[in-house]
């Protein structure tokens, strides 16, 4: 994982030296592509329910007109819960005594529109973002892991900012987000429909 962040951190600093400079604090006015670090809250999640900051979020877009965008988006966040020991029925007459490591890894990607409401250096905004989510549930214990490989459908709407403080340069980017996807797992006793998170991310506006 934290090389593919480092991947996506210099694909983006050499997609900000490829972009055309203006009179402007934005760097263009056309286009927007935002970088940033993700801190998600997971709600009633039985499978892991513990907020984690281990995730990065990627999106660029193209204003179609000087308030509307549309384009493309992907993130990826992992959240990790330890249970203490326990009994764990492994089915038939079989059990076992020992604690457990519940992790769970989501990417979704897809598309996005996005409204701001002023075209200046302070450029509040809403959006929405649909596409598909593949989940990793990943159960650890003793010397074994069970995991489930789905997919989902990915719905999530958000608001936020970007902020342009210098010409010609590179800004700051903060949104709120809810999220919904339709990833379900059943391993062992435990079972997850749907993933509902709150979240908060902040990071660079290009």
């Amino acid at each position: 994982m934290k090389r593919i962040c480092k991947l996506f951190i210099a694909a983006a600093a050499a997609l900000l030296l490829g972009v055309p400079s203006t009179s402007k604090a934005q760097v263009s006015l056309d286009t927007y592509y935002n970088v940033d670090w993700q801190f998600n809250i997971p709600i009633s999640n039985h499978f892991s329910n513990v907020a984690s900051g281990w995730g990065m979020n990627f999106e660029g877009g193209y204003y179609v007109s000087p308030d509307i965008a549309v384009g493309g988006f992907m993130n990826f966040h992992t959240n990790n819960e330890y249970l203490s020991r326990r009994t764990i029925n492994l089915g038939g007459n079989q059990a076992i005594n020992t604690d457990q490591q519940h992790q769970m890894f989501t990417l979704p990607f897809g598309v996005l529109a996005r409204y701001r409401f002023i075209e200046d250096d302070f450029q509040p905004y809403v959006g929405m973002k649909l596409g598909a989510c593949y989940a990793e549930f990943s159960n650890y214990y003793y010397i074994f892991m069970n995991r489930e490989k789905v997919w989902g459908f990915y719905m999530q709407p958000e608001v936020g900012f970007n902020f342009y403080p210098w010409a010609n340069s590179v800004g700051f980017h903060f949104a709120m987000y809810y999220s919904f996807a339709t990833n379900k797992c059943s391993i062992m006793s435990y079972d997850q429909s749907n993933l509902n998170n709150f979240g908060l991310r902040f990071g660079l506006a290009f």
